[in-house]
Formats: C-alpha cells, sequence, structure tokens
C-alpha cells in the first residue's frame, strides 16, 4: 500500500471502497467523526482533514462507475466500448460514441452529483471562520469549487450557481439554473482571485497555486468552444431555464470571443500555463509512461493528482474494464477482466510505427504470460467455431504440458487483440478485437489498476496549452510559430528515442490537416465461420477497405492545427480531455470537430450552426426531482437510435 499524505489519511479511509465488479457500486459515505463550527479548534490537521472531504468527491466523480473519464475518453474519436457479440455491455456507451446522448444516460448521473456534493462541502467551509482565517486554506477551497464549477460548465453550461451554504438551509430551497455569462464570469473571476494566495510547495493530492493556474488557462483556452451555441443571436436559444432567461447579462465579457477581443482569452491561457512553465518547478519526465504510475507521488512532470490506493481508495478498474477474461495474465493480474473497451481503429492507424506510446499505450497482437514470456496464453473465444490451425487440440495440450498448468482447454485459440473491430454494435465486437488500452500501470497480484493515481495535470499540458494558443493568436508575448512547433517537438523526444529525427514538428505540420483517416467503417455482414476472416489485408499487413461493408473517407473539410489536434490525441490518449479537444478544434465547413467528422460507427453530424450536442443532456432524475431545472435543448429522456438486442 502506497502512502498517502497524513492529511489525508482520515479522510479517504473513511470513505474508501474496493470495487470489483460493476455491480460494486455502493458509494456511499461512512461518515465516522463529526467537526462543526461549534467544535473546530482551527489545528492545521484539523484544517486539512477538512480539505480532503472535498477531494474525495473529485476521486468519486473521476472514477465512480460511468464516471469522467468515459463521459470525456468513450465521446471520442480514440477509445469506445462496443456491444460485445455475446452480450456484456450496456447501449449507452453506444449512444456515447454514436454521438447520441440521451437524459437517461448513467454516466450523466456521477459528475453533477459528486462535483454538487464538492461545492456544497466547499461551501460550508468557506462560510467557517477556521478556514476564513488561514489565507492559504480559504484560496485552495475556492480553487478546488472552481474545478468543479469547470467541469460541469464544460458538461451542460446550464447549471445551477451555488455560492452560499447558509442558503442551502432555507426551507424548500431548490437550486436554479443560471444563465452561462453568470457562471463564466464568477468561474473567471473565482480562478483568477485565488491563484495570488495559493500556496507554491508542491503537495501530494493537493492543489497549489501551479495546479490553479492550469485550471485558468483550461478556462480561458475553452472560452470560444464554450460560448459557441450561447451567443446573442444564437438560434434556437439554448438557455432553456425560465429564471436564466430572466436574468441575462449581455454585458458579461463571455459574449466577447478571442477574435472581437484581440484575443484575450488565447493570451490569458498562455500567461498562466507559462507560469507553470516558468515558475513551477517541474520538468518533463523521462519516459511517458512515468506519468501514469501507480504512485505518483513523487512524479516530476505530474502537477496535480487525485490520489488513489488499492487497500483504502480504490477505484481506477480499467484492467477490468479494457481486457478480456484471460488477458489480465499478461501483466500479472489475478483477476478476471471483463472484456469491454478497446481503441477506435483508425486512431491506431494514425500512429507513426516509430511512436513508442503505441506499444506504451496499447496492448496490440498475442498475449503471452507475465511470468512466462515465452508461452503465448490461448483464450475460449464465443462466435468462431472454425477447425483452422489456430485452434488449440488435444494433441497439442498432450504435447505442451504447459497448456494444462494454464488452465487450457481444446478449442481456446491464441489470445491475439486485433485492431480491427467488425462494428461497435451490429452485430458488435467479437471477443479479441480492438486494441486495448495498457497506458495505466498494471500491478501484479490483485490490484491492477484500482489504485493507481489519477495524473490530472501535467507539465505537458502546459507546453501544450502554449503553443496553441501562440498558434491560434499568431504570436503572443514575443512568442511565435517557432516556439509552438519547439515546445511540441521537446514533449514528443521521449517517444521517438530510436528515431530522434521523427520526434521534430514544424510550425507547417502543426497547421496541416490531420492524418487522422475520418470517415465511417463498420463490418455488418460476415462471410465465414471465423469472423476474422471478413478481414483483407494488404502486402504491408494493412486492411483493406473491401472488408467493411460500410466505408466512407471524411474528408470534406480540412481540421484548423490538425497536426496539433493529432499530437494532442497521441500524447494525451485517456488523460480525460479528448472530448474538450475535439470541440475547440474547427473545421473549414464552420463546424467543429466532434460535430463535424465521422469516424468508426459514427455517422451523426450535427447541421452548421447546431451546437448543442456540444453540452450532454441533465440526467433525468435531477430534472424530474427539481421544477426548476430545465432539460437542456435537444434531448429527450430516451436515445433516438436502435438499441442493440439484449
Amino acid at each position: 500500500m502506497k502512502h498517502i499524505t497524513k492529511y489525508f489519511a482520515g479522510a479517504l479511509a473513511a470513505f474508501a471502497i474496493f470495487s470489483t465488479a460493476p455491480s460494486c457500486t455502493d458509494l456511499t459515505e461512512h461518515v465516522y467523526d463529526s467537526l462543526s463550527p461549534s467544535n473546530l479548534s482551527g489545528t492545521d490537521d484539523e484544517t486539512m482533514d477538512m480539505l480532503g472531504n472535498l477531494y474525495v468527491q473529485l476521486r468519486f466523480m473521476y472514477w465512480s462507475w460511468e464516471g469522467y473519464f468515459d463521459i470525456n475518453e468513450e465521446s471520442s474519436d480514440l477509445i469506445m466500448t462496443p456491444y460485445r457479440t455475446y452480450g456484456g455491455w450496456g447501449a449507452q456507451y453506444i449512444n456515447l460514441h454514436q454521438n447520441d446522448p440521451y437524459a437517461g444516460i448513467p454516466h450523466l448521473w456521477q459528475e453533477w452529483n459528486y462535483c454538487y456534493n464538492g461545492i456544497m462541502k466547499a461551501n460550508q467551509l468557506l462560510e467557517t471562520q477556521v478556514i476564513i482565517d488561514n489565507k492559504e486554506a480559504f484560496a485552495e477551497v475556492r480553487a478546488i469549487r472552481a474545478l468543479y464549477y469547470f467541469i460541469l460548465f464544460d458538461l451542460w453550461r446550464n447549471i445551477p450557481l451555488e455560492i452560499s451554504f447558509e442558503k442551502t438551509l432555507e426551507p424548500g430551497y431548490l437550486p436554479e439554473q443560471s444563465a452561462p455569462e453568470h457562471v463564466w464570469d464568477f468561474l473567471a473571476k473565482e480562478v483568477e482571485e485565488c491563484i495570488p494566495d495559493m500556496p507554491t510547495t508542491k503537495l501530494y493530492g493537493r492543489m497549489n497555486k501551479y495546479a490553479a493556474c492550469m485550471l485558468a488557462a483550461k478556462v480561458f483556452l475553452m472560452h470560444d468552444s464554450w460560448l459557441r451555441g450561447f451567443e446573442k443571436d444564437a438560434t434556437p436559444n439554448l438557455v432553456m431555464s425560465e429564471h436564466a432567461n430572466a436574468n441575462r447579462n449581455w454585458d458579461s465579457e463571455f459574449f466577447q470571443t478571442n477574435a472581437q477581443n484581440n484575443n484575450k482569452w488565447y493570451k490569458k491561457a498562455y500567461q498562466y500555463a507559462k507560469i507553470v512553465v516558468d515558475e513551477g518547478g517541474y520538468t518533463l519526465a523521462d519516459n511517458y509512461l512515468d506519468n501514469s504510475r501507480n504512485n505518483l507521488s513523487g512524479a516530476q512532470e505530474v502537477i496535480f493528482v487525485l490520489p488513489l490506493d488499492g487497500a483504502k481508495a480504490s477505484h481506477n478498474y480499467l484492467i477490468n474494464k479494457c481486457f478480456v477474461g484471460r488477458g489480465g495474465a499478461a501483466f500479472g493480474y489475478s483477476g478476471t477482466p471483463w472484456n469491454g473497451s478497446c481503441a477506435v481503429p483508425q486512431f491506431i492507424h494514425s500512429y507513426d510505427p516509430d511512436d513508442s506510446r503505441l506499444t506504451d499505450t496499447w496492448a496490440i497482437g498475442q498475449q503471452y504470460y507475465y511470468d512466462d514470456p515465452s508461452f503465448p496464453i490461448y483464450e475460449q473465444e464465443q462466435k468462431r467455431s472454425d477447425d483452422g490451425p489456430d485452434m488449440l487440440t488435444a494433441a497439442m495440450i498432450s504435447a505442451e504440458p504447459r497448456h494444462k498448468q494454464r488452465n487450457h482447454a481444446a478449442g481456446n485459440y491464441p489470445l491475439v487483440y486485433t485492431v480491427e473491430v467488425h462494428s461497435i454494435n451490429n452485430p458488435g465486437a467479437y471477443d479479441f478485437e480492438g486494441a486495448r488500452f495498457k497506458k495505466q500501470e498494471i500491478v501484479p497480484g490483485n490490484r491492477g489498476t484500482y489504485g493507481d493515481d489519477v495524473c490530472f495535470y501535467r507539465l505537458s499540458d502546459a507546453y501544450f496549452i502554449m503553443a496553441e494558443t501562440v498558434l491560434r493568436a499568431g504570436g503572443i508575448d514575443g512568442a511565435s510559430d517557432a516556439d509552438a512547433a519547439k515546445w511540441v517537438t521537446m514533449v514528443r523526444q521521449r517517444a521517438f528515442k530510436n528515431n530522434p529525427a521523427k520526434a521534430t514538428r514544424t510550425a507547417a505540420q502543426l497547421r496541416a490537416d490531420s492524418v487522422y483517416d475520418y470517415g465511417v467503417r463498420e463490418c455488418t455482414t460476415s462471410t465465414s465461420a471465423n469472423p476474422y476472416a471478413d478481414f483483407k489485408y494488404d502486402a504491408n499487413g494493412n486492411v483493406l477497405p473491401s472488408s467493411f461493408t460500410e466505408y466512407t473517407k471524411d474528408n470534406s473539410a480540412t481540421i484548423e492545427l490538425g497536426g496539433l489536434l493529432d499530437d494532442l490525441a497521441w500524447e494525451f490518449v485517456g488523460e480525460h480531455h479528448r472530448r474538450q479537444d475535439l470541440q475547440r478544434f474547427m473545421l473549414s465547413d464552420g463546424r467543429n470537430v466532434y460535430n463535424g467528422k465521422t469516424w468508426f460507427c459514427r455517422k451523426n453530424k450535427m447541421a452548421v450552426g447546431d451546437w448543442h450536442n456540444n453540452v450532454f443532456p441533465i440526467y433525468t432524475e435531477f430534472v424530474q426531482s427539481n421544477i426548476k431545472i430545465k432539460q437542456n435543448y435537444g434531448f429527450s429522456d430516451e436515445s433516438a437510435s436502435e438499441q442493440p438486442a439484449g
């Protein structure tokens, strides 16, 4: 069990759970002691225990079942959870992938619930004298609250703005949605005001000045993307709450884009990211995977981490969510994974073959035992009944004793993860289809990824924010396109140690169109008892377009800064901001990539000018339980697309 700083030990133990299966999701809080204004003495340990309670909500928000990781990654062009042909996964993952969200998707519960839990706890502390008297603690609570509002605003826009705890105690009180400009005005002001009073020391699991600067940089970087669809002349009006519509502030700077205010927001994002780079004392890690280790307490690149622990604060279930039943044996994991998530095939094909992040991030091909790396893993597979040479026979078992020792049985097949996938839901993916996400460290034994820390902000992200804002603004504070290319190159260098020349990126490459081969891919017709025979390959091992029943190329519109968008994907896949990136980058036809491009089994494009899918619907229960909460425009309680059988 890794060490967690004493300030959070009590809070982590009080709220810890250990999930071993999808059904184990009891997130009930068990409070073992009581702190109130009347019995607080104001000691440092007491204050830090109260702060720790705020961070616990972040951990639940991020890694409770169907949480923040899923909603940002599974709605993107990098990761998906297909419906497996034998069943096992819910349709909500399909809806996220196909740009068809509806208000009943369970993913929409976690973020709203735990963010507002955190906000209410923060509000209470900000009205508690011992916190008010502690300047650094007061600023830290404000920063955490601002982070919760960043998450809520990014996902929904039309949200209640709650900044008073006492007000919520009034009889009959119900939160009301605020117009987006009011939330923006509060968020932008709040995050900037708290930064000067934040501690500058590096504290494991806590926000410091540089984590708050990263939050500020993200707030201002996202401004123009957040505004789309909510402008003064937006049609239809996406602000649905009567209270919000009656209390507009058309003078808010929220309505000023970078094109209208001399790139004010890009300049602010650049300046806050630069503070992190220049003053924070962080350095790029020597190895890419150093940022996704089980324990990030000493990671030199990581700025803000959500600490987990395999025994007391266990959440990160990626090992089970991604791998097939016996697949954990390749990493020494003793559990039985559930066979779910995998890579979108087109993304895998976008990697340079010399980019070590490909093999660092994805398990592809034949899998071998962790404790016997020369011996291939064999696994039972559904829907594959041919008698081809790959099937394990009784003779093979007899000839190799290790088959019996490993419980291999006649009819098993070599566990080989293919890059290609038939479809996401029609009929779905076969057992071994799809590259598997292994970027998070898989700890041998029974822990897997369950105790892996979450790297929430890291230095590479600051460099990329500086590069993006300079490229978009045409230069900031003397920094030029050449500087932007230099920063991206610096981050890439550790991924091309075997071919250093390929690490170099030029400004022209960053400004060029994406190399991602966008377009619909789907194979819905099987021609063989062995579905893998459906895929036909060229001399280089690439699947031929004729392998797919539906194959289209989506090259009707180019992507601004498409090369930079590619680099964001290769560097930050699985780090919870791909959806934001896809919405921030625009196409030549006026749409963003998120709503204007198609990819594997994702055909649902929005019309030019329709931005309603930039946000998610509010979860049905929250709308039904509060008459002052109105559903976001364009969403219903049920999916508009066909649901898979089962």
